[in-house]
């Protein structure tokens, strides 16, 4: 029973899928996979502790397959790439697991180069399914909106959100709605994102 506890546990972990929809570099995602692989690491040392003769469960099976992301700027979602992937590595090497050499760098296609709000055609894009959201989506104020991203672009997002987000809410808003319907759907278990305090503001605070 316990070697049944134990072997569930690894699996659900492995199992698990974060999602940042703002990921830029990959920050936020390179500190929930060493989590992840922390976690994983310590129960393992702990079934070692307790001698209860579990065993073949030895290998570090959470990894850079745990975490997924969205951003829209080419660069930074390569560069969240590689940053993904040596992180893994670098946390390997620092626990004294041996690393795959030949390709010591493979693809991670789960970091999708897109806009998180709105595409390019006008609609609504499905986030990845997961089960947490995290991430410190981009904060551009509401009367800077149309200066940044353009009339039409806005013009667009404001309409396909109406009655969701308020005309005057500003751009890190649209990321707490998509993420609250998922919440409220049960699509995804929890939700952690950063803003600045101006989030409680009158008009965003309606979101």
């Amino acid at each position: 029973r316990a070697q049944d506890l134990f072997n569930s546990f690894l699996e659900r972990l492995a199992q698990v899928r974060v999602l940042d929809p703002a990921c830029g570099s990959g920050n936020f995602l390179y500190l929930v996979l060493r989590g992840l692989k922390d976690l994983e690491h310590q129960v393992i040392l702990e079934v070692e502790q307790l001698a209860l003769g579990l065993g073949g469960q030895f290998a570090i099976h959470t990894g850079p397959q745990n975490v997924l992301g969205m951003e829209v700027n080419p660069y930074a979602a390569e560069l969240a790439r590689v940053t993904i992937w040596i992180g893994h590595l670098q946390w390997l090497l620092a626990h004294g697991y041996s690393i795959q050499q030949h390709p010591i760098l493979q693809p991670l296609n789960q970091i999708d180069c897109q806009d998180a709000i709105m595409t390019a055609a006008g609609v609504e894009p499905k986030w990845p399914t997961a089960d947490f959201i995290v991430g410190n989506p981009p904060f551009l104020g509401d009367k800077k909106m149309i200066g940044v991203l353009g009339e039409e672009y806005v013009t667009q997002l404001r309409r396909l959100y109406q009655g969701r987000v308020p005309g005057g809410a500003d751009l890190v808003t649209y990321w707490f709605e998509k993420a609250r319907t998922q919440l409220e759907t049960r699509e995804v278990t929890g939700v952690g994102l950063v803003a600045t305090n101006s989030i409680r503001q009158t008009t965003n605070r309606k979101v």
